[in-house]
């Protein structure tokens, strides 16, 4: 499987809980965003990392990594929705994924002790919404901690959709309608950022019974220029 690690447009840390209400506002458009990342309310992380989730609550506690995937894992979403095109067109027109999809797959037992060990450091954010359920995300950046991260992904099979198919399906969509624009424009790649989709990769053993979503604008990724 192929799962990155890639710079992250995320809420400052010590301003999360002011800026996760307004994310309907602040993902409402390219200016609105830029805003709020000139108030210093948003940041773009300057390198790429990985971030360990963990959500418990009821009816238990789960712990995935985030990473970009390429967009073809994103099968199983249903294309021809009136809905998930619309959601495509708003998020290629804001060229900002606005949380990861939720993705399962096999993980291994080396994989949980290194997702242990980054958990054993400070948090990057802890918040408790309004159902009770608490989401936690620890930064990974340092070298080695990466490189291992890495090497369990690229030994795993690839994932499967464990997230709306309506949302998978808008994620695709969007990355085809940015690819036909660059098409368009003769400077396609097949490199560009909108080739690969943020998500979070859950042990399938941990989510047979449904995965959890990370609340939407904490954990984004900017799939084009703005």
């Amino acid at each position: 499987m192929k799962a990155l690690p890639f710079p992250c447009i995320r809420p400052a840390q010590d301003r999360v809980l002011e800026a996760l209400p307004q994310m309907g506002d602040i993902l409402s458009g390219n200016d609105a965003l830029r805003g709020a990342i000139a108030d210093g309310l948003m940041l773009k992380d300057p390198g790429a990392a990985y971030y360990v989730y963990e959500c418990s609550g009821e009816p238990g506690r789960v712990t995935g990594v985030v990473a970009i995937c390429p967009v073809g894992v994103l099968t199983g979403g249903d294309a021809a929705s009136a809905d998930a095109a619309a959601a495509a067109r708003t998020i290629a027109e804001l060229k900002v994924q606005p949380r990861p999809v939720s993705l399962a797959y096999e993980a291994s037992p080396v994989m949980d002790i290194i997702l242990g060990a980054a958990k054993e450091g400070a948090s990057l954010y802890a918040v408790t919404d309004p159902t009770g359920i608490t989401h936690r995300v620890w930064e990974v950046k340092r070298e080695d901690a990466v490189a291992a991260i890495r090497a369990m992904l690229d030994q795993a099979p690839e994932p499967a959709l464990a997230d709306d198919p309506a949302y998978a399906a808008a994620l695709a969509g969007a990355a085809q309608l940015l690819a036909d624009e660059a098409r368009a424009a003769g400077t396609y790649t097949g490199k560009e950022p909108f080739n690969f989709s943020v998500a979070v990769l859950f042990p399938a053993a941990q989510v047979s019974g449904g995965a959890p979503q990370v609340p939407t604008g904490l954990l984004t990724h900017q799939i084009a220029r703005f």
